[in-house]
């Protein structure tokens, strides 16, 4: 048995921990890390509105995230989800449909930074950005060119080709600006299947035991 006035602070420092209240930077950090964790959409601004101790806002987001993963991506769902954070950033909501077309919904001038902006606001992994295609494909067809030339010729300058080919690859997809897709329906409905296929795959590790496991950990790197 633990001495008493041990036992006493001890027990206050569990009781101070669980107290502690998190701010609104700590919870959007632990959710956007929770969404790409369970492939799922839970908006930040349903925590924005008051404080949580530890103990209060881990039994908020286990319930949460149980509710969620619940139910499974619809093309609709990852409409709504998007056109909501769109709607926060400032969009008109006359010009937010499925038809929308992605470049004149987006101008390219600083499409980049607004992207960003909408994937955190929408809490969801928007990888739809592709670099210019002609380019890309001059690249990648010279990278693998210099193989050939390396073995007939030289490696050190087939080595040196590559290596410079695989350099503006790796440029041209940090610096892409073109959409893979036309519209904001296509972009939903691609989002909606690829989140679709990453639920039903972790269906199985989805249980509360796992959500609840999970979130304490995250909550732990704070």
């Amino acid at each position: 048995m633990l001495p008493y006035n041990l036992e006493q602070t001890i027990f206050a420092a569990i009781s101070n921990k669980m107290s502690e209240l998190y701010t609104p930077h700590q919870i959007e950090k632990v959710i956007l890390e929770l969404n790409k964790q369970f492939a799922c959409f839970v908006h930040i601004a349903e925590f924005n509105d008051k404080s949580y101790s530890k103990s209060s806002l881990t039994d908020l987001l286990i319930q949460r995230y149980m509710d969620e993963l619940s139910g499974e991506w619809t093309t609709e769902k990852a409409y709504d989800q998007l056109k909501k954070a769109l709607l926060k950033l400032g969009f008109k909501d006359s010009e937010i449909q499925m038809e929308s077309k992605l470049n004149d919904l987006i101008p390219v001038q600083g499409r980049r930074e607004m992207m960003k902006d909408w994937a955190i606001e929408s809490g969801l992994e928007l990888d739809v950005l592709k670099p210019n295609s002609i380019i890309y494909g001059l690249l990648t067809f010279l990278f693998f060119a210099f193989i050939p030339l390396g073995i007939g010729m030289d490696w050190f300058f087939s080595g040196i080709g590559m290596a410079v080919c695989a350099g503006g690859i790796f440029l041209l997809n940090k610096t892409a600006r073109n959409f893979k897709m036309d519209t904001l329906g296509q972009m939903a409905e691609s989002l909606a299947w690829k989140l679709y296929l990453q639920q039903q795959k972790k269906g199985t590790e989805n249980s509360k035991h796992v959500v609840t496991d999970r979130v304490n950990r995250i909550l732990e790197t704070l």
